[in-house]
């Protein structure tokens, strides 16, 4: 509830500005220090960098090999045990579908295929290659006789399946998945059969992600036991037959492994690979050769980051070693500046210089601007506040009243004065009065709010200035004070009462020490009308509402 007083900005003299810019005409041996120990210690990195590239290289080459392996090996099992899931799953369903009954038999498909999301479709086709039925049911029509070398497959066998890729009759790469049907009586009446497609988004999608391509060109790719492309980020390459590649070749043999191959396009790969027994297929995660090199220049910039820090001490040792005997005179230099500048420190920096005269010279000047700011700080205090009650003087409210004019902030005064307040000194002594000055003040800042301004402009008067309060609201605060006051316990004994005026700027005033004098004629009005009351002032006549 008070307002600060800066004090003003003092400008130095031409005088004074040479002899705080001086030092910039100094040569500072600082940058010498630091620039030989910056190039010292960065050429003995380097050495030690390009020394240890090449072992470098060769430690990445076998890293990349071994994590690729590992890599395919771990996504063989994920495939292994997930295909493993899909066949039981087409077996479990496949015994309990009610093939006579269609409409049945469509919600199994149709159960089976959303809670499942391990198929993009879902067939039943009879012994004879009919589709009987299909869900999603837009998959495909039913009726159709099916006559690819897939369905003609799992009809012969008559047992699981699982197909090399192929084009169906909606002009899909799909791969079929199937598990023979048998009725009641041991009868094969068709199979269950579950599509997977390969260019749109699906199962294999879901181990592999829809994009696999690395920022570094690493990728993985599917191939099935005859070396068809299974999976491949680039859809392109779906159902391409690889079988020429040598990692391909060994996968259809059924070994993994790691080693350097050049694929089918002719660019050198690091390639980790390895076989999933339950479909036959194999998984192959391989990094272009050229990106070793460029991950090898990354590894040095890495090891130059990581030898930044004992750069960084040294330099910093070296350039504290330049800097600590000017350094007293330097943060003199900048205080002095600082406080011609009108800058005020709260807190002065404890610092302990090797040197002797220049750490008692720093310590004592502190100590003498501390001393100084200390007794500004308490005059400042001094001069915009009252001592008796610790409210704002009238210095302080006519601050507070001008920055609420300038920035068009209305506000309304309550003026108030104790009634009787000299023959409370009289009968009292001074010090009762003193007391019950505090008491008013005491009450006045409980019932405020804290962007009010709350002062004592004389021996028993006192005014509060409220902020964007209406003068109906200001004259209910005032009637809090004057009740409270009446109430309450005192050094006197007996009741004691204020009379209050209340006023609002600008409404019924032109300026802020209209609004005052409007406040001031409503609590003489209140005066007059017999003593404690508050009295609203209004245009032309003090006489408004009052209590």
């Amino acid at each position: 509830m008070m307002s600060n007083l800066y004090p003003k900005k003092i400008t130095p003299t031409g005088e004074q500005a040479m002899i705080l810019h001086k030092g910039k005409r100094r040569i500072r041996l600082v940058y010498l220090l630091t620039g030989l120990v910056f190039l010292s210690v960065l050429g003995t990195s380097l050495v030690q960098i390009f020394a240890a590239y090449r072992a470098e290289k060769l430690s990445l080459y076998e890293t990349t090999l071994g994590m690729n392996h590992e890599s395919a090996q771990k996504m063989a099992v994920t495939m292994n045990t997930l295909f493993l899931t899909m066949k039981n799953s087409l077996r479990v369903t496949a015994a309990q579908l009610e093939v006579e009954q269609p409409q049945i038999l469509q919600k199994q498909l149709n159960l089976f295929t959303d809670s499942s999301g391990y198929f993009n479709s879902v067939v039943y086709v009879d012994k004879a290659g009919t589709l009987q039925a299909i869900s999603p049911v837009s998959s495909g029509n039913t009726g159709l006789s099916l006559t690819s070398e897939a369905v003609k497959t799992a009809l012969e066998l008559r047992m699981p399946t699982i197909s090399r890729p192929y084009m169906s009759t909606t002009n899909r790469l799909i791969v079929l998945m199937t598990n023979p049907i048998y009725n009641d009586r041991g009868e094969y009446i068709g199979f269950l059969g579950g599509t997977i497609y390969l260019r749109e988004p699906n199962v294999l999608s879901s181990i592999f992600g829809t994009n696999v391509y690395s920022d570094s060109g690493n990728y993985v790719f599917v191939v099935d036991g005859t070396g068809n492309i299974i999976y491949h980020p680039d859809q392109s390459r779906l159902g391409d037959n690889v079988k020429g590649n040598a990692v391909v070749e060994k996968l259809m043999q059924g070994r993994h492994g790691e080693e350097l191959v050049v694929n089918s396009k002719g660019v050198s790969f690091l390639a980790g690979y390895a076989n999933s027994s339950e479909n036959g297929w194999g998984i192959v995660v391989q990094t272009p050769l050229s990106e070793i090199e460029s991950i090898s220049l990354k590894l040095i910039g890495n090891m130059l980051l990581y030898s930044l820090p004992l750069f960084v001490v040294f330099w910093l040792i070296t350039l504290w070693l330049a800097k600590t005997l000017a350094a007293p005179f330097s943060s003199l230099t900048d205080m002095a500046r600082d406080l011609l500048n009108g800058k005020r420190y709260d807190r002065f920096p404890k610092e302990s210089h090797w040197n002797y005269e220049a750490h008692h010279l720093n310590k004592t000047i502190l100590l003498a601007i501390e001393a100084f700011q200390r007794q500004e700080a308490h005059l400042h205090s001094e001069a915009q506040t009252d001592s008796l009650t610790g409210l704002a003087n009238r210095r302080t409210m006519d601050a507070r009243m001008g920055q609420w004019v300038q920035d068009g902030v209305p506000f309304s005064v309550i003026a108030m004065d104790i009634d009787d307040f000299k023959k409370i000194n009289d009968s009292y002594g001074h010090p009762v009065g003193d007391e019950v000055l505090k008491l008013l003040a005491k009450i006045i800042v409980s019932l405020a709010r804290k962007e009010d301004c709350c002062c004592r402009t004389g021996g028993e008067e006192f005014i509060v200035l409220l902020p964007d309060v209406p003068i109906d609201a200001a004259f209910r605060i005032a009637e809090k004070i004057r009740q409270k006051l009446r109430i309450e316990d005192n050094p006197t004994g007996l009741p004691v009462t204020i009379s209050l005026g209340v006023a609002a700027y600008p409404d019924g005033a032109a300026s802020a020490k209209d609004a005052i004098r409007n406040a001031d004629s409503a609590l003489y009005a209140a005066k007059r009308s017999g003593k404690n009351r508050t009295v609203k002032y209004t245009a032309g006549s003090a006489f408004g509402e009052n209590s």
